[in-house]
């Protein structure tokens, strides 16, 4: 029979243990990795930047037209838009809509239209539930009409991961 001391056992004991975690953690196979591309959290690569050039330089009766989307916490988006013209409208409208970036293009989300009367200014806010994990964009057409011609202006905002 083979005698064995107690440091003996205590030796192979500490030897086996310290191998698991090595025998454990050598990979079989291939291992994947996450594309460079995408930011953590993310669901997707990000979407391409936007190349267009929005000019109100031209508008005759629209000064400012811009929409905007914000993390309002949790699973919320905060969307926003104003219009300001340069004198009092009879009337003013935004139709805007939430964009979500599938990878390759972008799909509407959620949409919203708000419209008022004998005014210069016209303000929207929306808050929407959203999945986390994708890039989200606001999309938004002001029109302005003075009782005889109308006018429209469309602007992107920045893509938001949220």
């Amino acid at each position: 029979m083979l005698k064995m001391s107690l440091s003996s056992i205590l030796k192979i004991t500490l030897v086996a243990a310290l191998s698991v975690p090595a025998i454990l953690s050598i990979p079989v196979g291939s291992t994947a990795a996450a594309s460079p591309d995408i930011v953590s959290g993310a669901l997707t690569a990000p979407p391409p930047p936007e190349h267009t050039i929005h000019s109100l330089a031209t508008l005759k009766y629209i000064y400012q037209a811009a929409g905007n989307v914000s993390p309002g916490g949790g699973l919320t988006a905060n969307v926003t838009t104003s219009t300001t013209t340069y004198k009092e409208m009879k009337s003013l409208q935004v139709n805007y809509r939430l964009e979500r970036w599938t990878g390759s293009n972008w799909v509407t989300y959620r949409s919203g239209t708000k419209s008022k009367t004998q005014t210069q200014s016209l303000s929207a806010q929306s808050s929407w539930t959203v999945i986390t994990g994708y890039y989200y964009r606001v999309v938004s057409t002001h029109t302005a009409n003075d009782g005889t011609n109308s006018e429209n202006t469309t602007d992107i905002s920045n893509s938001v991961l949220l």
